[in-house]
């Protein structure tokens, strides 16, 4: 079946202009090189033309990638510019919201007839967009009416193929000498995964011939790379052939996208699975490959590691093409089943556009997993024993004569499950096993002799001091008869405020002890690096990120965490500090800082109250004294702001600054000046870490507090209430000198939206000490850290 898919009747054949996107890559395909391309966009000019330089510059044949920004994509251009007002990075190029002029300035020196540049956005409703990348000279992009309607939107296909139809002729528009406007479709790749190969061929070729109906001639068909290497390299050679065959005359090149689906997490997977496309790329006959990096799983990448992706996918394209030996490919029906769909949507209507809305409502064309209200819904895929897509049910779909052998079957939940993690398991798992073997044959090839002693390395104890009493073994320690008082007392209190909290409505979780960044709050405290696979974690010295995270779970949540930090040598003997210490960590959803000082307060009674009417003997053995709690049990707890607190410590000579934490000699003179536990609010902003919110009505002044203790015991807890807007937070990291790149997971989750929230940390071992009259905090500890000491 042969179709007229040009709107003017016959289709005179071009030579795509030499300064064109196309014309770049056809000369880039006569020399036997492959194209490499970046997803690259970000929201300052600056940076974005630093990206595009770095890309051109790159050791590798190179087209420029402007990827837009989440807000343009869905046309929120109102949210774009004010994001750009107040300074907030956003995660592509606000093309519509930067004046031409300033996106004509980004292109300027750098774009230029051997280095073309692409913009990739994702919006069903692009006119916006087209007008903006037409008005700063731009003519080259991607989408199309289909795959860039179901997979991120709900605009009904009707419209978007409206849409389509209007931004493919304001781009042919742009046609004149040594100009060819360039539209590639998205429609190999639609959900990134677990979508079989002929669908993804047959609607990639579909949105091709859409486009030159409704005016282009240069058009690059995409295709995804998915689970099993065969059968993608089948695949791509069944679109070529169906391109040569409905694209007579057009220029058109094939692009391969790298995996789009869920992504390796190892360095190793994830440069693995780059390479597999790189060399699907040169066996297919693949013009253009769009890369991805080892960050892919876990942030957005920087300018530096997208370099990286660029350089490593040329070079094994490279040497992909000088081992490259013909073979044969198995026929597994790729071919034959998209040239069913293609003929099929061609027989509805002359327009290819009405003929795509009506396959989608016929079923003729139907998305495995898509939930969009115009995709029926009635196909299914699984992945088989060879990791090939096959379909478990076709619907509708007619190719019924060709997959008639392929027995309809129920794909569960945990099937599902398992398919969309495949690839990620199977590259993660090469790569470990690789990882392994290499570390074994290190070990065996530099094994110590049997009679070689090991040793621990000895920690700097330079200016730490080992305070009178503190033990010399375990056994020491722990058959202490005080110290198995001391254990029986922080046991009672952890049942007490379990179960105080649990009746409150509060869901107990388990903190992580590593992630890839911790709390930077620490004040003076440094953390602890581990390799994680790879990967530079960290040891928790605070789990608060991951309290407003646990929000996304449940409203009210607590954790009983341990926390390491590496506290400066002069700690070790303030009788205060631990470098391993455990907190009692509580986060409310939607709580103001009044909510959660009320929480803490009633939690802080509950517990004493627990052991005081429990445990009067094993206080009295320990000559701890109850009357010091009657305040505590019977009075509201004081607040006092942190500037009445300086003022205080001036009155009684400390100098203690406006500006800074209450230091810990403050601490003490304030903790022992009171009778019952004291509350400081309203810390200066710069004191504390970027989480804490700042007053809307008071700025400069943070939501926060600390708890002070009476009798000289020191603070016990901190808390405040949270930024939780994404902005807010960008700008206060960057105010407190951290750098937003590392808190990549975090800021997801940010942008995507997580509940306001108040929390605190309250010391466990800090408390032990406070209700059971203890000189030293280490003495609520089993196995006591103390900084700079080495101990089990």
């Amino acid at each position: 079946m042969t179709i007229d898919i040009s709107s003017a009747g016959r289709i005179v054949p071009i030579e795509p202009a030499p300064g064109s996107f196309g014309g770049f890559v056809a000369r880039a395909r006569r020399s036997g090189g492959l194209v490499v391309q970046p997803r690259m966009g970000m929201s300052s000019p600056r940076t974005m033309r630093e990206g595009l330089a770095a890309t051109r510059d790159a050791s590798a044949t190179t087209v420029g990638t402007i990827t837009l920004d989440s807000y343009t994509r869905v046309g929120g251009h109102s949210a774009a510019r004010q994001a750009l007002a107040d300074g907030v990075d956003l995660n592509g190029y606000p093309i519509v919201a930067h004046d031409r002029d300033v996106t004509r300035g980004v292109l300027r020196g750098v774009r230029a007839a051997n280095f073309p540049v692409q913009v990739r956005h994702g919006s069903a409703a692009p006119q916006d967009i087209f007008a903006a990348l037409v008005a700063a000279g731009l003519d080259a992009t991607e989408g199309g009416p289909v795959s860039y309607c179901l997979p991120y939107s709900r605009t009904p296909i009707r419209e978007s193929v409206d849409n389509w139809v209007q931004c493919c002729e304001m781009l042919a528009e742009r046609a004149g000498p040594g100009v060819e406007p360039h539209l590639e479709t998205f429609g190999g790749c639609m959900l990134g995964q677990l979508c079989p190969p002929s669908l993804l061929v047959a609607i990639s070729a579909l949105e091709a011939m859409f486009f030159v109906q409704h005016g282009l001639r240069s058009v690059s068909l995409s295709y995804a790379q998915q689970t099993n290497p065969a059968q993608d390299e089948e695949a791509v050679r069944a679109l070529r052939r169906i391109a040569a065959h409905f694209l007579p005359g057009i220029d058109w090149h094939v692009v391969i996208y790298t995996y789009m689906g869920v992504y390796p997490r190892t360095p190793g997977g994830a440069r693995g699975l780059l390479e597999a496309a790189a060399r699907l790329a040169v066996r297919s006959g693949s013009e253009r490959l769009i890369v991805k990096t080892e960050a892919e799983a876990h942030r957005i990448p920087t300018i530096a590691e997208n370099v990286m992706a660029l350089e490593a996918a040329a070079a094994v394209a490279v040497a992909e093409r000088d081992r490259l030996q013909p073979a044969g490919l198995d026929d597994t029906g790729v071919y034959a089943e998209a040239r069913a769909l293609v003929d099929a949507v061609l027989s509805l209507d002359p327009d290819i556009g009405r003929g795509l809305t009506l396959a989608f409502e016929r079923g003729y064309l139907d998305v495995p997993y898509c939930l969009h209200p115009d995709n029926l819904g009635r196909t299914r895929s699984s992945i088989d024993s060879d990791g090939r897509l096959r379909w478990a049910s076709i619907g509708s779909m007619p190719i019924g004569h060709l997959v008639a052998a392929a027995k309809p079957r129920t794909v569960t939940s945990s099937d599902l499950l398992r398919a969309l993690s495949y690839v990620e398991r199977e590259f993660d798992d090469a790569a470990l096993n690789h990882s392994n073997r290499r570390h074994l044959a290190d070990s065996l090839s530099h094994r110590p002799d049997d009679t070689a002693e090991t040793t621990m390395t000895e920690p700097n104890t330079t200016g730490a001091g080992v305070p009178d009493g503190f033990p010399a073994s375990p056994r020491e320690h722990l058959s202490s008869p005080v110290t198995r008082t001391v254990l029986r007392i922080q046991h009672r209190m952890l049942t007490a405020a379990r179960e105080h909290l649990s009746a409150q409505g509060f869901v107990e979780m388990l903190p992580p002890m590593i992630g890839p960044v911790t709390d930077p709050g620490a004040r003076g405290a440094k953390q602890i690096d581990i390799d994680y696979y790879g990967h530079r974690y960290k040891l928790m010295t605070s789990a608060i990120l991951y309290k407003q995270a646990s929000l996304l779970a449940f409203d009210k949540i607590f954790y009983v965490a341990p926390n390491v930090r590496l506290e400066p040598l002069e700690t070790s003997t303030t009788g205060r500090h631990l470098a391993e210490f455990h907190q009692i960590d509580v986060e409310v959803a939607g709580a103001s800082r009044d909510d959660i000082l009320h929480i803490l307060e009633d939690l802080v009674r509950g517990i004493v109250r627990r052991v005081v009417e429990e445990m009067p003997d094993e206080l009295e053995f320990l000559g701890r004294d109850t009357s010091a709690f009657t305040e505590l049990l019977s009075r509201p707890f004081e607040r006092r702001t942190h500037a009445a607190a300086v003022r205080d410590l001036h009155d009684i000579g400390h100098d203690q600054s406006p500006e800074a934490e209450i230091d810990w000699q403050a601490e003490v003179k304030l903790s022992r000046k009171v009778s019952h536990p004291l509350f400081v609010t309203d810390y200066p902003k710069g004191s504390r870490g970027f989480y804490d919110r700042e007053s809307r009505t008071s700025p400069g002044q943070l939501c926060n507090f600390d708890l002070i203790a009476p009798e000289g015991y020191g603070e016990l807890c901190s808390g405040s209430e949270r930024e939780h807007e994404y902005g807010r937070i960008v700008s206060r990291m960057r105010e407190t000198g951290e750098n937003p790149a590392k808190y990549g997971w975090y800021l997801q989750l940010v942008r995507e939206g997580i509940p306001s929230s108040a929390g605190f940390g309250l010391g466990l071992e800090r408390l032990t000490r406070y209700v059971t009259g203890l000189d030293a905090v280490w003495q609520a500890n089993a196995y006591p850290k103390l900084p700079g000491v080495k101990s089990p």
